[in-house]
């Protein structure tokens, strides 16, 4: 190595950083792409396709009949449950085409692979909640105010088939929905949808019982109530994820306390974390050292970070820089 004016350079473990500094402005170090929960989800991302599948097929044999059944019994609530089956079909489509592309190796354009297509799916999900929701309160109400004869002990047939349905769907994707935004959107759908059917068949029961039409448009509300509040949380987290948020329950105060406390830093600054998808969640800082520090010190610093970051926070893809004096120009984002 060369210096500017043509001298050779000789780096020797005595260097201090601040003598380094001048022939290495910036050291990079600490890429850590041990991606152990993601590396999980795509070990059984065969499982979670075929399970996928087999909810998408079951659902969309049962919306046919839950429809027709509606119509034919004139129940909005019994409507509004089909639709919202319908909802989920769509729901598990997308969660079905995100898992496959999750599978994808990264590429020279898309570095990170495809973990991202589960949030957009997610994202999707919601916002046909939020249709089919709109559409059941406004014909809700609507029949509040002339309300029709309904058949109730069809209602009440087709929504206990529903609610097994759903129920057995959603129990094929509990154990994968802690760990996945995309999959707990659909799990989402699958337990509203059978909390739906559970209210469709009390409004039917009701119904019968008393003979007051009423029931059938005030379940119907219920229903697109609870539709909007089970969407909120996961239009809420995916939004976080796109907008490049800090993942979820992450104390960024409590991280920087603990990167500044490492030996031989000074401060830390530009630090961000956010999350590609499910089971990923990144970072990037500088780590400022002390003048006094040589570069096997600082080396062993990123070490000693990549190992907090992993052990404490569950961080594993890290990019840590190291630098031996404060920046001249404060890092921003353009």
């Amino acid at each position: 190595m060369k210096s500017p004016s043509g001298q050779p350079i000789v780096t020797t473990e005595s260097h201090t950083c601040e003598t380094a500094h001048n022939h290495a402005e910036h050291e990079h170090a600490g890429h850590n792409h041990n991606h152990v929960n993601a590396a999980l989800l795509i070990n059984e991302s065969g499982k979670l396709a075929t399970t996928f599948k087999l909810g998408l097929g079951i659902t969309l044999a049962f919306v046919i009949i839950e429809f027709a059944a509606g119509f034919m019994a004139n129940s909005l609530a019994l409507i509004s449950d089909a639709g919202h089956n319908l909802s989920d079909a769509l729901a598990l489509t997308f969660s079905w085409m995100a898992v496959i592309l999750a599978r994808r190796a990264p590429t020279s354009q898309k570095t990170y692979g495809f973990h991202r297509a589960g949030i957009l799916a997610a994202s999707l999900n919601s916002i046909t909640l939020v249709l089919i929701a709109a559409f059941i309160l406004f014909e809700g109400v609507q029949r509040l105010f002339n309300a029709p004869e309904v058949q109730s002990w069809t209602v009440v047939g087709i929504a206990t088939v529903a609610l097994v349905v759903n129920l057995t769907i959603a129990r094929l994707l509990h154990s994968w929905s802690e760990g996945d935004l995309n999959v707990r959107s659909a799990f989402l759908h699958m337990i509203t949808d059978a909390a739906a059917s559970a209210g469709v068949i009390v409004a039917g029961v009701a119904q019968a019982l008393t003979g007051w039409a009423i029931f059938d448009p005030l379940i119907s509300i219920l229903i697109g109530l609870l539709v909007l509040w089970s969407s909120w949380g996961i239009i809420k987290e995916a939004t976080n994820v796109l907008l490049e948020g800090i993942p979820a329950g992450l104390d960024m105060e409590k991280l920087m306390l603990d990167l500044s406390e490492l030996e031989g830093v000074s401060e830390v600054h530009d630090l961000h974390a956010w999350t590609i998808g499910a089971g990923i969640p990144v970072l990037s800082c500088h780590l400022q050292m002390l003048p006094t520090s040589t570069l096997q010190q600082a080396t062993q610093t990123v070490q000693t970070a990549n190992l907090l970051l992993e052990d404490k926070y569950q961080i594993r893809h890290a990019t840590i820089q190291i630098e031996c004096e404060s920046c001249t120009t404060p890092c921003k984002i353009a």
